[in-house]
């Protein structure tokens, strides 16, 4: 058998040494996430708002919007809350830490990336599970309520 790209045993363990430091190295970088989705902050947008164009929405699609204080997510960057009989709430759901989408559960907001939880009023109950300073309360976004057509729209 021919040995022309093999490998003796000090070259193994040479390269064996910097593969294990140049992968200590990379851990070290960072808090274990790959980062938060991209974001389109062209012409100095806030990359806590969602980008693009209002939601409109039809209230019968939503049941859960007829209960006062129930949270429900519209789409990935968006969720909304009813606050009276003509009264909504629009939040963002993205994490003003690192702009991860957080997500809906038991009535808050959690972000799947470092930990953060925010009420269903969107301030925050505690901050991310790393030491990168304080974060602030969700975006509170624009909902318009059209009663004849049954809708809301959140900007």
């Amino acid at each position: 058998m021919s040995c022309q790209d093999c490998l003796n045993r000090r070259e193994f363990f040479a390269r064996s040494a910097l593969a294990a430091a140049a992968l200590a190295a990379l851990e070290a970088c960072g808090d274990g996430q790959i980062g938060p989705p991209l974001r389109n902050t062209t012409g100095g947008g806030d990359p806590n708002v969602p980008p693009g164009p209002p939601l409109t929405i039809s209230l019968a699609s939503h049941p859960e919007l007829a209960t006062v204080g129930v949270l429900v997510e519209l789409d990935r960057e968006r969720a909304v809350m009813r606050t009276g009989a003509n009264s909504f709430l629009g939040l963002s759901r993205i994490c003003t830490h690192e702009q991860c989408d957080v997500e809906v559960r038991s009535n808050q907001l959690e972000c799947p990336c470092h930990g953060s939880l925010y009420a269903k009023d969107g301030s925050v109950i505690h901050g991310p599970n790393v030491s990168s300073g304080p974060i602030t309360a969700l975006r509170q976004l624009d909902v318009t309520i059209d009663t004849a057509a049954g809708t809301i729209t959140i900007a």
